[in-house]
């Protein structure tokens, strides 16, 4: 098992990343559930789950 964190670069949201090499996923992709920015396109190859751990900065949801 892989850990890691990411931060989504347009609103500051913070995820833990988990992946599980001996589970098999599914083709996709994961966006930022506040922004929808893509944070990454999955293969299928491996299993990866994202949590949110850190709430976005709101002076980065503003437009303008």
């Amino acid at each position: 098992m892989k850990k890691g964190d990411v931060t989504c670069p347009r609103c500051g949201a913070g995820f833990r990343r988990l992946e599980l090499a001996s589970g098999s996923g599914s083709k996709g992709e994961y966006r930022c559930p506040v922004c929808e920015t893509t944070l990454e396109q999955f293969d299928g190859d491996t299993l990866v789950a994202y949590r949110l751990t850190i709430q976005p900065s709101i002076r980065g949801l503003k437009t303008g």
